[in-house]
């Protein structure tokens, strides 16, 4: 069911007359779970497109959700065009007139209880009609919803909202990672619970808050939750919080996906900072050259600046690549109009990090923490990694130094 704010066009009528025929007011009131008594005005007309069914309630005394104090004083009515499943064999539109109340306690403004929607979107004839036609195993999506006219996302949301799937077994080697939920109401990220092994998805949770994943593995039997030896995620505490209490026999280990992933945004945040530096001076000197005011030694710099900038901007890709047949150095020379050279992709990795020391030091600082993921063992990790932080807190480079600090809090998940 879908509701807007604004009256239905207003469609040729087919027939003025009510469409006793079809369907009897008491009937239709039945439908929506009303009773004649709670109704003020109800009057029904077929148009063209469908039947439409004018609503509004009667008035009572409601609580204020605000401060609790009782009122009936109307502040307005605002017209609310519902379409609606009660029927199958047309289209149904309930034009609700929603009655606005005023506190006169504390003036805030609320609209009454709606008892045509569920959750503030969809009717729970709606919900109902839907969920029982997924039943069947060749019940599409699409065709629910052209049925019953909504649209195909609102079946899919009232599927992923009623329909609980039993989840797996918990695996000995667990992983946690979230998504981007950017439709959800309990939080911008899912979190997705996966056997670290085969990748196959043990459960989705709508929140990746603290209480929510405390709340949802202490329902699990404390003899499954002891067969799971190892847990990966990512350097967010409340995971590490969580796994600790929830997992007692479970090894904590940083996925160094995450960890790269971190680092590789930090010195994408050093080019950035050196492009735009290139930037102002183009900025600064493009203008003198157009007005044919600038000097030789400014026009060199404005072709250098622009030449640094274009390598930056274009080939910022490199800097995050891993790829060694694309940095191959003997990988065939193209020629670049723009640098007036033949260079292949390593010689080009190699002109930009030439450009600034700054952001030489911080490829280099992250690239020493992928070497060290690449070719450490357990027994050599921790005396690496040691070095790898004393590397970062004596970085000169503002965007790197501070990680010292977050691979000392994670120092033993991230040896593990």
């Amino acid at each position: 069911m879908k509701t807007s704010n604004n009256s239905p066009a207003d469609n040729e009528v087919a027939e003025n007359d009510t469409p006793n025929a079809l369907i009897s007011d008491n009937d239709l009131l039945k439908f929506f779970n009303l009773e004649r008594e709670n109704v003020q005005d109800f009057s029904i007309t077929r148009r063209k497109d469908g039947m439409y069914v004018n609503i509004t309630l009667n008035k009572t005394w409601v609580q204020c959700p605000v401060c609790g104090h009782m009122t009936s004083r109307v502040k307005d009515y605002t017209d609310k065009k519902i379409t609606h499943s009660v029927l199958s064999i047309t289209n149904c539109y309930i034009i609700y007139h929603a009655r606005r109340y005023e506190c006169p306690h504390c003036k805030k403004t609320f609209y009454e209880n709606n008892p045509f929607t569920f959750g503030g979107r969809l009717s729970v004839a709606t919900v109902f009609n839907v969920l029982r036609d997924l039943k069947a195993p060749n019940a599409t999506f699409t065709d629910v919803a052209r049925r019953y006219g909504i649209s195909a996302t609102s079946v899919i949301n009232i599927f992923d909202k009623h329909v609980h799937i039993s989840r797996r077994q918990l695996p000995e080697c667990l992983a946690l990672d979230e998504v981007y939920a950017f439709k959800s109401h309990d939080s911008d990220y899912v979190c997705v619970i996966m056997d670290y092994l085969d990748k196959k998805i043990v459960d989705v949770l709508p929140s990746r808050r603290k209480y929510n994943l405390l709340n949802y593995f202490m329902l699990i039997p404390l003899e499954e939750r002891k067969k799971v030896k190892y847990v990966s995620f990512d350097m967010w505490e409340t995971y590490r919080i969580v796994v600790k209490h929830v997992f007692p026999d479970a090894c904590c280990i940083t996925d160094h996906f995450h960890v790269i992933q971190e680092l590789t945004r930090r010195v994408d945040r050093v080019r950035i900072r050196v492009q735009n530096r290139f930037r102002k001076t183009i900025n600064t000197l493009k203008p003198k050259k157009n007005n044919k005011t600038i000097t030789s030694e400014e026009l060199i710099e404005l072709e250098e600046a622009s030449r640094y900038y274009y390598v930056l901007k274009k080939f910022n890709w490199l800097l995050a690549s891993t790829n060694k047949k694309i940095l191959d150095v003997n990988v065939e020379r193209r020629f670049n109009h723009r640098l007036n050279r033949y260079l292949n992709y390593s010689e080009i990795l190699a002109y930009m990090l030439a450009i600034d020391d700054e952001l030489e030091e911080a490829f280099y600082l992250r690239n020493d923490v992928t070497y060290f993921y690449d070719h450490c063992t357990y027994d050599t990790a921790k005396k690496q990694l040691e070095k790898i932080i004393i590397d970062f807190r004596s970085s000169t480079v503002a965007e790197m130094s501070p990680f010292a600090n977050t691979l000392t809090n994670w120092k033993k998940e991230i040896i593990n």
